[in-house]
This record gives structure tokens, C-alpha cells and sequence, in this order.
């Protein structure tokens, strides 16, 4: 895996198989995520055929999931332990329909361990669940906002190795696994820091 920012973008290189909540999501093997900053005031005709176009402008004509944030990258939280590298935008000034400003939480997570189905769907719960915890703790009253996404993927090429307990396949992802509670720390660690950057 590889990441660098490009164009006010984050972009992650690999091979992955993944499942994303974003935009023109699913579940997918990709080359590419990506995480785009927008204006506040995006609202184009047609979200999907934006993400296409966004992706080629950045030479990403491989497989891709994307995700969009008014976020800017400056305020990108790269969390990294032994095998999950989690990337967070954070922001919430739209914790609320009534609200007009725009914010977003995106939330990507990268296992060096191929992780099961139930692994792979289950980290959006824990995340999820993390996400809203890091809000709560915050003081905020709502658990997110309303364009929050998330992406779960494992590098493809991680083979597992029962002599090892780290390239073993994980199973579960539930809060009260290793991997959750690496999931859980990761997140609370990256929303806080990201808000607490931009004076939210």
C-alpha cells in the first residue's frame, strides 16, 4: 500500500478488496481509494458521474472507490499500528438536517490481514459505532452527519499464515476483538483529533 495527497485528495495505491458506503459503493476489488475535499458549496447535477470524472482527472482508470468531504486534507488523520492503517476526515457542521454548512466524517480503514466476509462488513459496524463514541465524548448530541461514509479494505496479497497470528485471516470485527479494539481506538483517536483541529 502507498498513499500520497494529490489535487486536495488523499490516494491509496494497492490491491485491495474492499467495501465502501460512499458513492457508486458495493463491495469491489480496487487498485485506488480515494478521498476528495470539495467546496462547501458542492452540490453537482449528478454525484456519480463526478466521482467517475474525479477519478480520471487524477489518472485513477483502475478500479476505485471514492469518498467526498468539505474537510480540507491539512486535517486528514493517519492512524497507523501494526496491520490497520486508518485514514479520517473529520468534520461536523451538518450534524443536523436544519443545519446549512456542510461536514462530513469519512472514515478508511486498510487491514495488512485479509479479513472474512464478516470481518470485511462488520468493521462498518465498529467503526460506526467508534465514530459515534469519539462524538459523544466530544460532547455532541448526534452521532454523525448526514454524508458519512465508510470504507473497509485488505491488501489482496496479504497471505495467511497460521504460524502467525497477525497474517492469520480475521474472523470477527466486533468491538470486543483485537481487531475491533483496534478499529475502536483508531477512529475515537482520529475524529477527535481531526475536530478538534479545525476548532470543532
Amino acid at each position: 500500500m502507498r498513499y500520497y495527497v494529490k489535487d486536495s485528495t488523499l490516494v491509496i495505491e494497492g490491491n485491495f478488496e474492499a467495501v465502501s458506503t460512499g458513492l457508486n459503493g458495493g463491495r469491489a476489488r480496487v487498485n485506488y481509494l480515494f478521498n476528495k475535499q470539495v467546496p462547501r458549496t458542492f452540490n453537482p447535477p449528478d454525484p456519480q458521474e463526478f466521482m467517475k470524472e474525479e477519478a480520471l482527472k487524477l489518472g485513477l482508470e483502475a478500479a476505485n472507490f471514492g469518498l467526498l468531504t468539505a474537510v480540507k486534507m491539512e486535517y486528514l488523520q493517519v492512524i497507523e499500528d501494526d496491520y490497520l492503517t486508518a485514514f479520517i476526515t473529520a468534520g461536523v457542521s451538518n450534524g443536523s438536517e436544519f443545519r446549512a454548512k456542510i461536514g462530513t466524517i469519512n472514515i478508511i480503514l486498510i487491514s495488512k490481514a485479509r479479513l472474512s466476509e464478516t470481518a470485511l462488513l462488520g468493521a462498518i459496524i465498529t467503526a460506526t459505532e467508534a465514530k459515534g463514541l469519539a462524538l459523544l465524548e466530544k460532547g455532541y448530541t448526534f452521532l454523525g452527519t448526514n454524508t458519512d461514509a465508510v470504507i473497509v479494505a485488505f491488501e489482496i496479497d496479504s497471505k495467511p499464515d497460521p504460524k502467525s497470528e497477525e497474517k492469520q485471516e480475521i474472523p470477527y470485527a466486533g468491538s470486543s476483538t483485537d481487531f475491533g479494539k483496534k478499529i475502536t481506538e483508531a477512529v475515537i483517536r482520529g475524529v477527535k483529533a481531526g475536530l478538534e483541529l479545525r476548532g470543532e
